[in-house]
């Protein structure tokens, strides 16, 4: 993105604002995708750790 934004910065000024708002808008949607990822792998990563201590609790009960 940081390249494309560069290769846009350097067209004719019509082409320029068209570009430079779609990037915006991909770099908006990587953002958000990045927060999704982070909430989704610190749920599975909290559903593991839970899981795991759980089943110690339920050796440990043996």
């Amino acid at each position: 993105i940081r390249k494309m934004d560069l290769e846009a910065r350097s067209l004719q000024p019509s082409v320029k604002a068209m570009l430079l708002q779609k990037l915006r808008e991909y770099k908006s949607d990587l953002n958000n995708l990045k927060s999704e990822v982070k909430k989704i792998t610190s749920a599975n990563a909290l559903a593991s750790r839970d899981e795991l201590l759980e089943s110690g609790m339920a050796d440990a009960l043996m």
